[in-house]
């Protein structure tokens, strides 16, 4: 079988060679310089488990070996990549480890699906040389670098909460797609997922502590979900540097959003001063949208923000700070104006880069602001775009929101997204320059995962797969190398890989798929206790 013609995302450029396949051997050792030994420890993780092999960390190479080299410059931008494969051996070269990380997902790719599975074991317990064919890939020269520099998806932990372990779990399947950043909705009216510590000053003595008091122990519930209410937890700001530092190993960059101005009952609930009348909101679990709100003229409503974004960016390694700006339906026009453009300059204090739902582009932001486009009115954001050089994340809700049913009988998900059938073709034939706005203008394409519905991973996998893998695509790969009965292909392929890593997607009747998950998803979701696993609320 000939893998280079099953890559997800499609390279930029596949040469086949005329000389021999590469095998992978029981003495093959993967060299690498200080600098690529973090990614070479992974791909040697990896290969390991699928074959049994030894897989030394060497610095030289010999005939064999897979070799991984950072040079100084190199075509295509910091995540560019070239990959050679001869029957003497496997060499991936970039200018940048993430890079390199890029070179090693296209590599995983390359050998069969059996590599993801554990290692074969001789009679006495010891590794042996392998499947028949695991380690066999074709000769193969491939130059790559990605059409965008952001490739994301966002996560809603406020709604349901994902434990730390299960973000990174996320994190490992998202990453071999070449996705490289991950938005983490931390707070909304049903909860506050963040830790904030009290400071050491605090003019007006706001109880900080409640917010993950009071609203860590907040979920949404929707009576259709099973269960019924979402998981309550909370982030201390340990396990955010944890997650993060663990997305960073990977080639991903965390994104913290606290939304504001309108999303925030849950902080009204645990901080009475937020509140005009000093009386604490009651918590919340529905599902309804656009019905709290911060107060414009009650200066606490500032320093409250201040505090948060700062201890916020001071954790966050990245370059963006999320402010939200979304569904403030009950905030006045002029109130809007008045605080996110307080809010907009509070966030560049910090030194980050803010960003904020389109909604946000109502008021005059700093240069380089990034706005992420989901739906309505796209003149601001051209015309901000234009005149602040702000960049756009795109994420038009029809063509990346993930929490939308497949089609109406889906036992997960939501139907509020105009249009459908919401199935991996909807997420890839589209194209992110539309509107006006200008290729260079577009720093790249997030799927959005709300989680009304979505109680555990397993169900969150089932609404992200196979239509992340579409949008993973249309960020990485050219227009010129797509073609969507190809895709269509592909992804049937990828359901071998998918299926022997334990991950569950959505088997699109459309697909001939190499392989489907162990368990008919629908029956496990309306009998959670089943061979599923029982669902903790």
């Amino acid at each position: 079988m000939n893998t280079t013609d099953n890559l997800i995302p499609r390279p930029s450029h596949v040469a086949l060679l005329d000389g021999p396949a590469f095998t992978l051997s029981s003495t093959a050792r993967i060299a690498a310089g200080d600098s690529a030994a973090p990614v070479a420890e992974q791909l040697a993780a990896l290969l390991r488990r699928g074959t049994g092999f030894d897989l030394p960390i060497v610095e030289d190479s010999l005939p064999g070996d897979i070799s991984l080299e950072l040079v100084e410059a190199f075509d295509g931008g910091p995540e560019a990549y070239a990959l050679s494969v001869t029957e003497d051996g496997v060499k991936i070269t970039a200018s940048t480890a993430a890079g390199l990380f890029n070179g090693a997902q296209t590599l995983r790719q390359l050998f069969p699906a059996s590599i993801e599975g554990p290692g074969p074991t001789e009679s006495n317990g010891t590794a042996s040389s392998g499947t028949a064919g695991t380690g066999v890939i074709p000769a193969v020269d491939i130059a790559d670098a990605p059409r965008f520099a952001y490739r994301g998806l966002m996560l809603d932990v406020a709604r349901n909460f994902f434990t730390v372990e299960e973000v990174k779990e996320q994190i490992d399947v998202m990453t071999q797609f070449k996705l490289n950043a991950l938005h983490l909705h931390l707070t909304d009216d049903q909860s506050w997922r963040i830790e904030i510590h009290e400071p050491e000053h605090n003019p007006s003595g706001l109880p900080y502590g409640k917010l993950t008091e009071i609203g860590g122990l907040g979920a949404v519930e929707v009576p259709t979900a099973v269960p019924a209410r979402g998981r309550h937890g909370f982030y201390t700001q340990q396990d955010f540097r944890d997650i993060q530092a663990y997305a960073a190993s990977k080639n991903v960059l965390l994104v913290p959003e606290i939304d504001l101005p309108g999303h925030v009952n849950a902080a009204l609930a645990a901080i009475p001063q937020l509140n005009p009348d000093g009386q604490a909101k009651p918590m919340s679990t529905t599902s309804e949208v656009g019905w709290s709100t911060l107060t414009a003229d009650l200066p606490v409503t500032y320093e409250f923000v201040r505090e948060v974004l700062g201890q916020l960016a001071a954790i966050t390694v990245g370059p963006y700070v999320h402010i939200g700006g979304d569904e403030a339906h009950v905030t006045g026009h002029d109130d809007y104006v008045t605080m996110v453009q307080q809010f907009v300059r509070i966030g560049a204090e910090t030194g980050k880069t803010v960003v904020g739902w389109n909604e946000f582009a109502a008021v005059e932001l700093p240069e380089g602001a990034v706005i992420q486009y989901w739906h309505g009115d796209f003149e601001p954001v051209v015309r901000q775009a234009g005149e602040a050089a702000s960049r756009v994340i795109m994420s038009p809700a029809a063509n990346t929101y993930l929490d939308q049913k497949y089609a109406s009988d889906s036992p997960v998900g939501l139907e509020w997204v105009e249009g459908g059938p919401f199935t991996w073709s909807e997420y890839y034939n589209w194209d992110p320059a539309q509107g006006g706005l200008a290729e260079e203008q577009i720093l790249g394409v997030e799927g959005a995962l709300w989680s009304e519905t979505i109680r555990d991973n397993k169900q969150a996998q089932w609404l992200l797969y196979p239509r992340a893998v579409s949008l993973a695509e249309v960020a990485w790969s050219g227009p010129e190398v797509r073609n969507t009965g190809d895709f269509r292909r592909r992804l049937g392929v990828l359901g071998e890989r998918l299926t022997k890593q334990g991950v569950v997607f959505q088997e699109a009747p459309d697909v001939e798929w190499s392989a489907k998950p162990e368990y008919p998803f629908a029956e496990a979701i309306a009998a959670p206790d089943s061979k599923y696993g029982t669902i903790e609320a």
